[in-house]
């Protein structure tokens, strides 16, 4: 579940007598591991988000409740990043309490994404630099618009998708050694021609710079590839 569901939970939940409005924190408080909590564990953020809405609700000090019962839930995100969350739900307080209170799950959402989001994703550093639509908290290179995740195959050499992995088809023109679009028997006997080369190696298609098994291993992989 991504992050952006907090905004809802946190909203309809953080509901406090006395609003109090907090300063605007210093930008980009969150860190890479912070983007990547955010990406992959959004259901944890979540549940932290959800619980310190009824441990906060008669807080004196709303934004320093939140703050520390944040860290408590999601030890590991940084001291920026949870004040991030903090004012947000301060600022889901202050302007959308009765809507959220009252009002239906998506009025509670318009009035949050209205009212908070802005602000926080400023506080937070989440942008979206190569306008690819995913934003620097999943996206697993913001400078490439055809790098996000789920993105198709581009045969360039390059984890298109942010899997991590590089699979065939992203690697294929990479493996067509003979320049014929295709990964074919020619570019396995290339690579085994080569093979054992430990310097200055055209079959170098792993660019570990010499050519051994994992360089057949990795021709094989996208044996049949069209580019």
């Amino acid at each position: 579940m991504p992050y952006r569901t907090c905004l809802t939970v946190c909203a309809r939940l953080c509901l406090a007598f006395v609003l109090l409005s907090a300063p605007i924190l210093s930008r980009s408080q969150c860190d890479s591991l912070d983007f990547s909590i955010l990406c992959q564990e959004g259901d944890l953020v979540n549940d932290a988000v959800f619980s310190c809405g009824f441990d906060c609700i008669f807080a004196g000090d709303l934004q320093g409740c939140f703050a520390n019962c944040i860290a408590a839930g999601i030890p590991t995100m940084s001291t920026g990043c949870v004040g991030c969350f903090a004012e947000q739900s301060v600022c889901a307080q202050n302007n959308c309490l009765l809507v959220c209170g009252f009002g239906s799950a998506a009025d509670c959402e318009a009035c949050v994404l209205s009212n908070c989001q802005a602000e926080f994703e400023a506080c937070a550093g989440i942008v979206d630099l190569d306008g690819d639509g995913e934003s620097v908290v999943c996206d697993c290179d913001d400078d490439n618009a055809s790098v996000y995740p789920g993105a198709p195959a581009n045969a360039s050499g390059v984890d298109n998708n942010c899997d991590g992995v590089l699979s065939a088809e992203e690697i294929a023109c990479l493996l067509d050694l003979t320049g014929d679009l295709l990964v074919s028997v020619s570019d396995v006997l290339i690579v085994l021609s080569d093979f054992g080369c430990l310097e200055g190696c055209d079959a170098d298609v792993n660019g570990d710079g010499a050519v051994t098994v994992s360089d057949v291993l990795q021709i094989l992989s996208g044996f049949g590839s069209e580019c």
